[in-house]
């Protein structure tokens, strides 16, 4: 007697098919929205938000966005790349897209903290330890016994390298004073230190190690100042290089 042959049910070669119609359906989907992304989205409006240093032309021209760009394909690094590298007072912009064709630049920038020289010239430099441009008069704190060479505006400030280690210090110690509200009342950085950073504080010296937690450090001179243990008026030397997380208060030795 001859054996039935078995056949595969039918039921699942349905399924097979069902799953390709299905994923087949979501790429044509899919590409029917790209596609219209790319077609229809164009750039008909550019603001800029933020800008203090630069006007919006500026910021729009070194941004290499024009009217008729596709607004979703735009690529933010690349912006960001191109604006700061032509405008040195631009720390990072933020791109916003408002659909369907208004883009927003919104734009962070450096702000002075210092005045350094290098190769004959002073050069204002910025709280994130970049040359900005060259000056003739001093802004926010004198940096002396630190050179920068090759200074070129927009970029980050190179040192010798045995005054590498004071140059992160100095960079590292800019923000944290900016962060505390102290960086204004600092007129000078003195760098000529073997291991330390020498600050003018108003009437006060603030000396720093080339390492360490500066806003902690920061935290233990207003402790002391707001302790009643200085006299208004008086000047005192602040040293944090004397004890890990302490602060060493002395009154600074008579000129003759």
């Amino acid at each position: 007697m001859a054996r039935e042959r078995k056949h595969p049910p039918r039921k699942k070669r349905r399924g097979r098919f069902r799953f390709i119609y299905k994923l087949l359906s979501l790429v044509m989907v899919a590409a029917a929205l790209v596609t219209a992304c790319v077609i229809f989205f164009r750039v008909n409006g550019i603001h800029v938000e933020g800008n203090s240093h630069y006007t919006a032309q500026d910021i729009i021209a070194a941004s290499g966005i024009e009217m008729g760009d596709n607004l979703v394909t735009m690529w933010e690094p690349d912006i960001n790349d191109r604006i700061c590298g032509q405008l040195p007072y631009v720390q990072r912009v933020v791109l916003q897209r408002t659909l369907p064709d208004q883009i927003t630049l919104k734009v962070v920038e450096r702000t002075v903290a210092a005045t350094i020289t290098g190769e004959g010239t002073s050069w204002l430099l910025s709280v994130d330890g970049y040359l900005l441009e060259p000056t003739q008069q001093v802004q926010g704190m004198e940096v002396v016994g630190l050179q920068v060479i090759e200074p070129k505006a927009g970029t980050a400030v190179q040192v010798q390298e045995e005054d590498q280690s004071k140059a992160r210090a100095l960079t590292q110690l800019m923000p944290a004073l900016e962060e505390d509200g102290k960086l204004a009342q600092c007129t000078k950085v003195d760098c000529s230190g073997v291991a330390s950073l020498t600050v003018t504080y108003g009437a006060h010296q603030l000396k720093f190690p080339l390492h360490g937690d500066y806003p902690y450090m920061l935290q233990l001179l207003q402790a002391a100042l707001d302790s009643g243990q200085v006299p208004e008026g008086e000047a005192r030397i602040f040293d944090f290089t004397v004890a890990d997380r302490e602060v060493y208060m002395q009154r600074p030795k008579a000129t003759q």
